[in-house]
């Protein structure tokens, strides 16, 4: 480490020597005349190269070492590339402007169209906001699902070209941090002027331009000029029916490179603005409803929407600035409680064998609380033109409670009934998680030659406390045997890991980039778990050795990597081979003293092709092969008594799981008509896969020492080969301007092959699926605004050992949300989501409707005010069921739902200009 902060030293001291000459300039559309963000300015001699991105105010500064001719190049998405030579002279500051000229296509005689509605660039897709009209009072989540490609589930969550959206930029700084939900409802869709879908590169590729292969679906609004200095918001209040309510605000204040947003929200009608972060590790929901459920991964799920009520409280903050010259901050602080009432009734059939499937019916009644506070922060310091430090401290601590009651029945499937039981279950948890990564990065002279440093240190720490009571009947042909336990789980479980990765890159030739890597991390889990009887004693308890465990778990990864990169015109391959070595040491201190340690070695090569066959063409494949360790949750071999029905234990035998990865994208636009067209295809095969070895009793037995009744189950992870998964969507959109509409095609198609073993039988579950759908989205204007798809998705279902699972079903989606304004200053608003299902009765479930309307008038000289009666579920006919196919079971759930209410609400959208702050860090921040 001295080593390393001796050269940083060095770094600087040359960099403070060497001669100074700044450069600036501006970078503006020659279309609009206005400055140009994040375009890519870059200046070179061809032994030197400098880049940097374009601010807010469309200006660029680059610091150069000596005098002579250079290269300068502007690039931006939807405008040609710029090239000039330039001759720098010894004056200490010069300034070159750029004008960058539109990309246009001549369609008619007379009809020139001077806007790209859609750029397609590397890694990125661009659409112009201006070729998706939206109603005036539209989010930002409201556009993008107009957008081709991009969908939004029953949760909330969005997905973009199949993958699900982890980051949401704004003019390229995050918003509201790893919380994308937040930011997207937080963001007008007026003051967007594109959205860029990218395949974010990591930290280390986008310095280094060496590829990894590691991408990160994130959403980057540019917004447009006159929003930089802006401040917005929106405030609403409603009550209605049934004591139901909603209140929430926003404000949002812009000020150029400073930005300052508070958010807050209360309500019972299960709205919740704030990403949902739960880092409990400790007692789960209720019983395990998927009882020796084999694979965590199921073949088929099928949910209508998320459970129960939940009354949600929230506050949070974002805050982006510029310290200086050198310094970016950006960091966000959220404050959520959550209070659910969830009532299920199950049904779960478990596949023995032919004749012998076992029929579990469940009534579970869960009450829980929980509190989360999720700190995010990152500090990006420029030292020099050549050496960066980037610091991101993330912290999150969450405590709940809860309380969980349960019945439920076991028969056999011909009707002999086996055993009743009653559970309740009182937990209290509390967690942290406490990451911190330093991220040293410098660039040499010589083009192509870096090192970077990336340290990165992890805690994590999980309390728990459960109070767990069982009474259970089990019913045998001399007559029937009870059976109650009382126990006390107290549960503390620590995770520290740190890991250091040193990455070097040295241009080898023109067209050639060697990386040389080497990654090392130690990580430690300790787990400590003590059980007490508390039946006779409900203070004390009696100690339990044999359910009581103290666990250490070490694991040391050593991982040396070389790779090259060529690029060529439009080829750009990048290859690299790694070894990593593991080791994973366990310990068991207690109740008895046992040691195993294993070594894995792998070799892990990669591949990422990139081939570009014009700027609105090109199609990219890699394959990856990654290594998993197991965690401690599946290690710790301590048995888990507490409902005798449904006993589990971990492993501490358990191997990594091998997976590799294949992806292959093709993206092209045409134009002329403004097609575009895009296919996206995943596969992963993973060996050794940790899942679940289940048995389950069909009389009184012991198996590892632990009594089993009929009808009771016992499972533990192991590793199996065999889990296979593929996804693939492609799209086709185009406008209809006769109708002035975006329609797309959507086509999907999927395939999944779960592995587990139960009662030694290994079997395999295949989900094969097709769909097809298609969406319209309004381009017509502000007054006018709708969002239609309809999907039908046919699924097939089959199991090599089980025929009982074998059977297809078809899942039809409708999707509609209408805003009109038929009248000035009136506003209709309906929605509808119809899920249909029709196919073999085991796997299919009741269709599901809700139908949501809206009458607002608009108040005030500006229409910032609004009145707004809502109605939610007209038909009354909502409902949450849930199907779950796995290799040993089938199992169907139905959750309670918010009934339909009525509720009249105030709102009130606040919006006007700031003034460009003078000086200072954040004097003035408040100044309108």
């Amino acid at each position: 480490m001295k080593s390393i902060f001796f050269l940083f030293l060095i770094f600087i001291s040359l960099s403070a020597q060497a001669q100074s000459i700044q450069i600036s300039g501006t970078i503006t559309g020659n279309d609009t005349k206005e400055p140009l963000v994040n375009g890519l300015i870059t200046i070179s001699n061809g032994e030197q190269k400098y880049q940097v991105l374009s601010n807010l105010d469309g200006q660029y500064k680059i610091t150069l070492k000596e005098a002579g001719k250079y290269t300068l190049e502007a690039m931006f998405l939807g405008y040609k590339n710029y090239t000039s030579e330039i001759t720098i002279t010894d004056q200490a500051t010069q300034q070159f402007d750029v004008i960058l000229h539109s990309m246009f296509t001549e369609l008619s005689e007379v009809e020139i169209v001077g806007e790209v509605p859609i750029v397609i660039k590397e890694d990125t897709i661009q659409f112009s906001s201006s070729s998706y009209k939206t109603h005036e009072d539209a989010t930002a989540e409201e556009l993008v699902t107009k957008i081709p490609g991009v969908e939004k589930d029953n949760d909330g969550n969005i997905t973009a070209e199949g993958e699900k959206v982890k980051k949401i930029l704004v003019d390229g700084k995050e918003f509201f941090g790893d919380d994308p939900k937040s930011a997207m409802n937080n963001l007008p869709a007026e003051m967007i002027d594109y959205v860029q879908i990218i395949d974010q590169k990591s930290d280390q590729a986008e310095f280094t331009g060496f590829d990894d292969g590691q991408r990160s679906k994130t959403i980057n609004f540019v917004t447009k000029k006159d929003a930089k200095y802006a401040y917005f918001g929106k405030a609403e209040a409603g009550y209605g029916t049934d004591e139901r309510y909603s209140a929430a605000g926003n404000i949002n204040i812009f000020k150029g490179d400073q930005r300052l947003s508070f958010t807050g929200l209360s309500n019972n009608v299960n709205q919740q603005g704030f990403m949902s972060d739960n880092l409990t590790s400790g007692p789960k929901r209720g019983r395990r409803g998927k009882r020796g459920g084999g694979n965590s991964s199921p073949s088929n799920n099928i949910t209508a929407k998320s459970n129960g009520i939940n009354t949600s409280h929230s506050l949070g903050t974002n805050y982006i600035d510029k310290w200086g010259e050198k310094i970016d901050v950006s960091g966000s602080y959220t404050y959520k409680i959550v209070d659910n009432e969830t009532d299920e009734t199950s049904s779960t059939e478990y596949l023995i064998s032919e004749g012998t499937n076992q029929i579990v019916d469940e009534i579970l009644n869960v009450d829980s609380h929980k509190e989360n506070h999720n700190l995010n922060f990152r500090m990006d310091y420029n030292v020099s033109p050549n050496t960066t430090i980037r610091i991101r401290p993330i912290v999150k601590f969450e405590n709940g409670n809860g309380v969980n009651q349960s019945l439920s029945t076991t028969a056999l499937k011909e009707g002999e009934k086996l055993n009743s039981s009653a559970m309740s279950d009182f937990n209290t948890t509390n967690s942290a998680d406490i990451n911190n990564s330093f991220l040293l990065r410098h660039k040499f002279n010589d083009n192509g030659r870096t090192l970077t440093l990336d340290w990165k240190v992890y805690y994590h720490n999980d309390d728990t406390y459960q109070d767990v009571f069982t009474n259970i009947n089990y019913y045998e042909s001399n007559g029937t045997e009870n059976d109650s336990t009382a126990q006390r789980i107290l549960g503390d479980t620590e995770k520290f890991r740190t890991s250091a990765d040193l990455i070097f890159t040295e241009k080898l030739a023109k067209n050639l980039q060697l990386k040389l890597n080497y990654f090392q991390s130690w990580e430690q889990q300790d787990a400590d778990r003590k059980t007490y009887d508390i039946m006779d004693d409900a203070n004390n308890g009696d100690f339990i050795e044999d359910l009581s465990n103290t666990f250490t778990s070490k694991q040391t990864i050593y991982r040396p990597e070389t790779g090259l990169v060529f690029k060529k015109d439009k080829l750009n391959i990048t290859t690299s081979l790694q070894y990593q070595y593991s080791t994973l040491h366990n310990e068991s201190i207690y109740p008895t003293s046992e040691t195993t340690t294993t070594n894995f070695g792998h070799w892990l090569p990669s591949v990422f092709f990139n081939y570009s066959f014009s700027r609105s063409k090109r199609i990219k494949f890699s394959y990856q092969k990654n290594v998993s360790l197991p965690n401690v949750s599946n290690l710790q071999s301590v048995v888990d008594y507490s409902d005798p029905l449904n006993i589990t234990s971990g492993n501490p035998y358990l191997e990594g799981e091998d997976s590799h990865v294949l992806r292959l994208n093709f993206k092209n636009f045409n134009i002329a008509r403004k097609e575009l067209f895009f296919v996206n295809i995943t596969a992963q095969q993973t060996d050794n896969k940790i899942t679940q070895y289940t048995f389950i009793a069909q009389n009184d037995t012991t198996i590892n020492n632990v009594p089993l009744k009929k009808g009771s189950s016992y499972t533990y992870p192991i590793n199996l080969d065999g889990y296979i998964n593929a996804r693939g969507v492609m799209v086709y959109s185009k406008p209809i301007k006769p109708i002035k509409t975006n329609v797309s095609s959507i086509t999907t198609a999927g395939y999944t092959r779960n592995v587990g073993i139960t009662n030694d039988v290994t079997s395999f579950t295949y989900d094969s699926s097709l769909g097809q759908g298609v969406k319209f989205a309004s381009n017509i204007s502000k007054n006018v605004d709708f969002n239609i798809s309809g999907m039908m998705t046919y699924h097939w279902i089959s199991n090599n050992e089980n025929a009982s699972l074998n059977g297809n079903y078809l899942h039809s989606m409708i999707k509609t949300s209408i805003n009109v304004e038929p009248i000035q200053r009136l506003i209709l608003n309906t929605s509808f989501i119809g899920n249909i299902y029709n196919g073999d009765d085991d796997l299919i479930q009741d269709n599901i409707y809700k139908w949501n309307a809206a009458i607002a008038y608009k108040l005030f000289k500006k229409r910032q005010g609004e009145i707004r009666f809502t109605v939610s579920d007209i038909l009354n006919q909502n409902s949450s069921i849930s199907r779950t196919v796995t290799e040993n079971a089938i199992q169907t759930s139905t959750y309670n739902v918010l009934p339909r209410y009525f509720m009249v609400s105030l709102i009130y959208r606040p919006k006007g200009k700031t003034n460009p702050k003078k000086g200072g860090r954040g004097r003035d921040f408040m100044r309108l």
